[in-house]
């Protein structure tokens, strides 16, 4: 499967990693942050996190394409998220390529550890 298009400018949200990956309490799935905390990602590390996720999405590999009208297309991909305790996990992540976007930048949906 090809590369996902405009990787370096995927949009990966701090405000989402900070209170959906990153917060048990607050997310409703508390163990993707409880994998992501084993892992040594942190709220005060939350930039680590989206950079390791960034370039996921440019070196990782193109599992699936959904188109979805009218709304644009869902990319599934799979790949290493680089992690401060060096272990490295696979990643599932979902983008999406808004269809009104002229730019074709892809936007994090979501992560699964």
């Amino acid at each position: 499967m090809p590369l996902l298009r405009n990787c370096s400018h995927a949009l990966v949200s701090l405000s989402k990693i900070e209170k959906y990956l990153l917060k048990p309490e607050s997310s409703r799935r508390p163990v993707q942050s409880k994998i992501f905390i084993k892992f040594g990602y942190s709220v005060r590390n939350s930039i680590s996190l989206q950079t390791a996720l960034i370039k996921v999405a440019c070196e990782g590999k193109v599992v699936k394409q959904e188109y979805r009208p009218p709304f644009g297309t869902r990319v599934t991909m799979i790949g290493k998220c680089e992690s401060p305790d060096k272990r490295n996990p696979k990643v599932l992540i979902g983008w999406f390529f808004d269809m009104n976007d002229d730019q074709n930048i892809p936007r994090l949906i979501t992560v699964i550890p």
